[in-house]
């Protein structure tokens, strides 16, 4: 784990970082109390942005909150999913897909909003509490729903 001067962890944060992986803590990141930050084997989970109480970043192989980006208290952001393919076999022996999540500069991720794989949250895009990201979220629209989408104007 590396943290910058300035970064700012408050009490109760779990930091889990196997082997290999690594959490690097900008100088502007601030994790919330009781968060989990978790970096498997191989995996880079960087932190640049401020973390609302009791998020959980589970990461397997990149996941980037840039400088600015603000995830209200819950928020979940995973960069995995498993591999169910075969029917015999255990889903915890088939292993699992990955790819980066990125929450860009300056976007806002309200209360338990979800964040799955693959999923980019442009630069000043707003998220609605409670959303599930499935897909891209383009800089600067505003979401929200399950699945999160543009917010229609009545």
């Amino acid at each position: 784990m590396e943290r910058a001067p300035g970064a700012r962890v408050a009490r109760g944060v779990v930091l889990s970082v196997e082997p290999g992986g690594r959490i690097l803590l900008g100088p502007n990141a601030e994790i919330g109390p009781r968060c989990q930050l978790r970096a498997a084997v191989g995996a880079t989970l960087v932190i640049d942005g401020t973390l609302g109480e009791r998020c959980r970043l589970v990461c397997h192989e990149a996941i980037t909150v840039a400088a600015g980006a603000r995830l209200g208290a819950e928020c979940l952001l995973i960069d995995a999913d498993p591999v169910f393919d075969d029917a015999e076999q255990p889903v915890r022996a088939q292993g699992r897909v990955t790819a980066p999540v990125v929450v860009g500069a300056g976007a806002t991720l309200g209360p338990r909003v979800v964040v799955l794989r693959g999923v980019t949250v442009g630069a000043a895009a707003d998220v609605l509490a409670h959303s599930v990201c499935t897909t891209d979220v383009p800089a600067g629209a505003a979401v929200g729903g399950t699945p999160a989408r543009r917010a229609s104007v009545a």
